[in-house]
């Protein structure tokens, strides 16, 4: 279904200014200025009342056009399945909060986030086979470490943690919990994800109340901000050649929208969020599609992401094909925080 809207239009009278000599007075057959002319409209814009409907344009994506592997979770289990949703695995079962999975490069190990103390309770990076046996705390620590992402050698998992004291930093492990080290930087650190080259990251973070996309060189510790919009720009997911990177936005939404712009008004008291894509610089950004959305990974090929907002879909990066991703394993609609090998 496509999103329905309304249409606000605003206009306003323009004030005519006294003249610098006195006028004579219109006589009844004097014709008048009608309102129309003495008018000045402002634009009009296009409110789209939520993006929760599926938004279906283009040709549409075939299923048998996709492969590989997907992990996500619904904010309780980790689990993987294929693209079609068969060979299904649950990763991470436990009472409580298991979320926020990341592939291992060759595709034997998940890296995810432990909440089953709470949230921001003693958070704690795992890692777990992909059959979903041999569970180990890679983080091991007192405060809360979350994030995680394996770097494309395998060598490396960043994660970001508030250990230092309040503020998120980055920190880079191996996967066997040595060589532990902080990314150097002062910057507020917050869902590294890697570069396909392995010498970046870029993440998101806080600038006061706000949140945009930086990317840090890790050789110079160099940090560029890439987006400055206002609202949140966040969980940044890298293309797999290194030319894009899509985000999650709220720039869409009506609070933050130009007023000359179309907007999407989200549920009360929530944001809209929907994904949006930038050359790797930062330059260029484009909306993919209004439907709501709050994560996304690529697909290993690069044609194709993976969008988790009120179900779990796959589109183009121009937005078309639309289909949505589900596992008989999973009666409801899937989302979490996805990855995709």
């Amino acid at each position: 279904m496509r999103l329905q809207s309304g249409i606000a239009i605003l206009a306003s009278l323009a004030i005519l200014g006294a003249c610098a000599s006195p006028s004579p007075v219109p006589s009844a057959d004097t014709p008048r200025p009608s309102l129309a002319q003495t008018a000045t409209p402002l634009p009009s814009r296009v409110v789209h009342e939520g993006g929760h409907q599926p938004v279906v344009v283009g040709e549409p994506i075939e299923l048998a056009d996709l492969s590989g592997r997907i992990v996500t979770d619904d904010f309780e289990d980790v689990f993987a399945f294929d693209v079609d949703g068969s060979n299904f695995v649950r990763i991470a079962g436990n009472p409580g909060a298991e979320f926020d999975a990341s592939w291992s490069p060759d595709g034997e190990f998940v890296v995810y986030r432990d909440s089953t103390r709470g949230i921001n309770e003693d958070d704690e990076i795992f890692i777990a086979s992909a059959n979903g046996t041999g569970h180990r705390n890679l983080t091991n620590h007192p405060a809360n470490d979350w994030g995680p992402d394996w770097s494309p050698d395998g060598s490396t998992i960043a994660f970001n943690s508030d250990r230092d004291g309040g503020a998120l930093s980055g920190f880079l492990v191996a996967p066997d919990g040595s060589n532990l080290r902080r990314i150097d930087t002062n910057a507020w650190l917050e869902y590294p994800v890697w570069s396909p080259d392995g010498t970046r990251l870029a993440f998101e973070g806080a600038l006061g109340a706000n949140y945009e996309v930086f990317v840090v060189d890790l050789a110079t510790a160099e940090v560029t901000q890439l987006t400055d919009q206002p609202g949140q720009d966040g969980w940044p997911a890298w293309s797999p050649d290194g030319s894009m990177i899509a985000f999650t936005t709220v720039r869409d939404d009506c609070r933050f929208a130009p007023r000359t712009q179309e907007c999407w008004r989200g549920d009360v008291d929530d944001e809209h969020h929907d994904i949006w894509i930038m050359d790797a610089d930062g330059s260029n950004p484009r909306r993919v599609t209004p439907e709501s959305g709050q994560f996304v990974t690529w697909s290993p090929d690069g044609n194709y992401l993976l969008v988790s907002g009120r179900a779990l879909y796959v589109v183009r990066p121009d937005g078309t094909g639309r289909l949505e991703i589900r596992t008989p394993d999973i009666p409801l609609a899937l989302g979490g925080i996805p990855d995709w090998r």
